[in-house]
């Protein structure tokens, strides 16, 4: 579902902090056990957040009339440039639309700040949790630590 796509992308976006093309460049950086449970636990929380976020944004796109599947035809044709008239929606429609956007984009802010709070309430700053997080992208035996820490720690709260 696009909807989800976009919400997901978004969290890429602030979890990256800049631009792929400089991904590349990234150092291989030494992450503790410690520092990636704190990660863990932050991207946890964050999916979390995220889930809240995306069913609070699904009520409002109904709430103004609109499903999710229209929501996401016009807005994928906004991205693809289409005129309202090319996606046959009528300016009543239009308005709902971008009233719906602008509130999708005050909650988008708000999972933004939330995430952020979260970051540094973990005892991390947001700068090395993106660096964690771009390393991570790149680095398989940081991908193989993240797992592992992850799987050990859902286990355990599963286990409460």
């Amino acid at each position: 579902m696009l909807f989800s796509l976009t919400l997901a992308m978004n969290m890429q976006a602030f979890a990256q902090g800049m631009p792929p093309t400089m991904q590349q460049d990234m150092p291989d950086i030494e992450v503790s056990d410690q520092e990636m449970e704190q990660f863990v636990e932050v991207t946890f929380d964050a999916q979390r957040i995220q889930m809240s976020a995306q069913e609070e944004m699904v009520e409002m796109v109904e709430g103004a009339g609109l499903s999710v599947e229209r929501f996401n035809q016009i807005l994928t044709g906004m991205q693809q440039g289409q005129s309202q008239s090319d996606m046959g929606v009528e300016d009543e429609e239009m308005q709902r639309f971008d009233t719906v956007i602008e509130d999708l984009e005050v909650v988008q802010q708000q999972v933004e700040d939330n995430i952020s709070q979260v970051i540094e309430d973990k005892g991390m700053e947001v700068d090395r949790f993106q660096e964690i997080n771009m390393a991570l992208q790149m680095d398989p035996e940081l991908q193989q630590k993240y797992q592992e820490i992850a799987q050990r720690m859902e286990g355990e709260e599963d286990g409460m």
